[in-house]
């Protein structure tokens, strides 16, 4: 009895074995992509303006009044101020290093003018601390339609590499995708194209 269950067990394994055995070949296929602009979160900050009076810094001008001011010249420009939104996040993070009263607001904008605008702009107490860009995120057919080029290039190489071996590849054993549908853009970089990768093992004949 012990001897027909052990050729059972070994019949159903020797599939196993055989799988784990195949050869393959991994490859990493690739293709490119562009990364389209969606919108920009401009942080500025208002600051009062302090200046040396002998050995000691007085006030010159206030919060409230480079506030003020800053409405003003913005309402020139044709920006409405109170699209702005207080961030107590960053007043909160910045507040060890200050040493004078400051506010900080930020703008979410998909007009390029205006974050130029506001770049430009020329207000006493007021500066532009970050400019955060914000990608388009791909559909999830987009985002299937690169993996599926980069599937093609994958298979090409493998093609390629296993011809120079005299051998022939098989069926996709797996595929490791790790992209997702966020896109970024890269800090001061010129180039929106972008590189969208996918791992794929093949069988190795």
């Amino acid at each position: 009895m012990r001897k027909v269950i052990f050729l059972l067990a070994l019949i159903f394994a020797i599939p196993a074995i055989s799988q784990e055995n195949k050869n393959t070949i991994v490859v990493f296929g690739e293709t490119e992509k562009t990364v389209v602009e969606d919108s920009y979160t401009v942080l500025i900050a208002l600051q009062q303006v302090l200046v040396y009076d002998g050995q000691a810094e007085v006030e010159a001008t206030s919060l409230n009044t480079v506030r003020e001011n800053a409405i003003e010249n913005f309402k020139e420009v044709g920006i409405d101020f109170k699209r702005f939104k207080r961030s107590t996040y960053y007043e909160f993070a910045m507040s060890y290093s200050q040493n004078r009263e400051s506010a900080y607001y930020y703008l979410n904008t998909s007009n390029k003018e205006e974050v130029r605008k506001i770049i430009k702009l020329k207000s006493s107490g007021m500066s532009v601390v970050n400019i955060e860009v914000e990608s388009k995120k791909l559909t999830g057919k987009e985002l299937v339609d690169l993996s599926i080029k980069a599937i093609t290039n994958a298979k090409q190489k493998a093609e390629d590499i296993a011809k120079k071996m005299n051998k022939t590849i098989g069926d996709v054993v797996s595929i490791a995708d790790q992209n997702s549908n966020a896109q970024y853009v890269q800090s001061y970089g010129t180039s929106t194209s972008q590189t969208h990768g996918v791992t794929v093992t093949f069988e190795l004949k």
